[in-house]
């Protein structure tokens, strides 16, 4: 199920239209990650934030930056910047929502970057990553959250869920037979066998 726009509340959905809308115009290739993302692929469920993979060239960034503040985002320009060339993220601030950018620098982000697919957004159409590149990233990272939201997104999208898509691309990192992947065959494994949805 794709989160309703007019289901964002207003300061969430403002900031996603407007950091979108300056992606868009400086051509910056970019996916929408996290919770907002899940949302798209599977049920809404609320958050505060928006993650987005962004892939900028270090030159633009203090002109991408500036047209940002113009949209009424909070940060200190030299922070940012050190901040994503150094770390390979960045956090930005308006009305209450914060704003997460991280750099692909691995492989496998990049792929997921690649692979997102427009849908639309509150106003402006969005790249939003797949179910598997957001299954990827959260098993990465499978906090508490992301493995709610991955049992979620694997009900959503059991019967065209690219599994071995994820087994490559996370073998690109780690082992399969790694904890976190066993558990992901599970979710899977398990559903297919009860046949819930």
């Amino acid at each position: 199920m794709v989160t309703d726009p007019e289901q964002l509340d207003d300061p969430l959905s403002r900031a996603l239209d407007d950091i979108v809308t300056v992606l868009t115009q400086f051509g910056i290739h970019h996916a929408l990650i996290g919770g907002l993302a899940t949302g798209y692929r599977s049920r809404p469920r609320y958050t505060r934030d928006i993650d987005l993979i962004i892939d900028i060239p270090q030159i633009m960034l203090p002109v991408v930056l500036e047209a940002v503040r113009e949209r009424g985002f909070e940060f200190e320009s030299h922070v940012v910047i050190e901040e994503f060339t150094r770390h390979h993220m960045a956090v930005l601030w308006r009305d209450g929502v914060r704003l997460d950018w991280l750099k692909p620098v691995l492989p496998a982000y990049r792929h997921v970057l690649d692979q997102a697919r427009l849908e639309p957004g509150p106003t402006v159409d969005i790249r939003v990553a797949t179910a598997e590149g957001l299954i990827l990233l959260k098993l990465l990272a499978f906090r508490l959250q992301d493995q709610t939201d991955i049992e979620s997104l694997v009900a959503a999208n059991r019967d065209t869920l690219d599994l071995e898509w994820i087994k490559r691309e996370w073998q690109t990192i780690f082992d399969v037979d790694d904890p976190r992947m066993l558990w992901l065959l599970e979710q899977v494994s398990d559903g297919r066998e009860t046949g819930n949805p």
